[in-house]
């Protein structure tokens, strides 16, 4: 239940501040959809995620201009068939030689325990990293913007991030001044949302 009332608090704060967006969120998977998606990547999925599935697949992709902004500060999460195939278009371009020091996160391009859940504009992607370095959380929600070099642990589970954002939803709505969430009406969140200053 904890991941339903995550999801149920983001809802309701979205309902609040970018009520346009609710209708992106798509209906929920089927559990043999799931199940084929672990199979195509070789990998269990945190048990939170997997639940999340079950109450939303993904999102719908946000078309500037059509009134439905996308109620994550992304273009959209991927559903099961776009899980399968953003993870495995991002193991294609795996490079170890391309790895920085990122504290709690393996900076590698394609690192091969990512499953990729989200994307913006191909240049922001989110991922659920399955087997980070010491300091990490297994299944730890990681933001990668690899032209700027940057990887940032967004929350320790899929459940902490609904549960940040719905906070995070809930100060834009009382304190939108202060609030760490720069919102577009057309569009949706900015996809800096969680990004460190460095």
């Amino acid at each position: 239940m904890e991941v339903a009332e995550a999801w149920a608090r983001v809802e309701a704060g979205l309902g609040r501040v970018l009520p346009a967006s609710l209708s992106q969120l798509q209906p929920g998977a089927r559990p043999e959809a799931i199940d084929a998606m672990e199979s195509a990547l070789g990998v269990t999925l945190p048990p939170d995620f997997r639940a999340s599935l079950l109450i939303h697949d993904g999102t719908a992709w946000t078309n500037p201009g059509t009134g439905r902004p996308s109620p994550i500060p992304l273009e959209y999460l991927y559903d099961t068939t776009g899980i399968v195939a953003a993870t495995r278009m991002w193991r294609d371009n795996y490079d170890p030689d391309l790895a920085f020091d990122a504290g709690p996160v393996r900076a590698v391009v394609g690192l091969p325990s990512a499953v990729l859940v989200g994307d913006m504009n191909g240049d922001v992607r989110w991922y659920l990293d399955l087997d980070p370095p010491p300091g990490g959380t297994p299944g730890q929600v990681v933001r990668v913007d690899i032209e700027c070099e940057e990887w940032d642990v967004l929350a320790p589970s899929w459940t902490g991030l609904l549960l940040r954002y719905a906070d995070d939803l809930h100060r834009h709505a009382t304190d939108p001044a202060n609030s760490p969430l720069d919102i577009d009406q057309g569009l949706g969140p900015a996809c800096e949302w969680g990004r460190k200053i460095r």
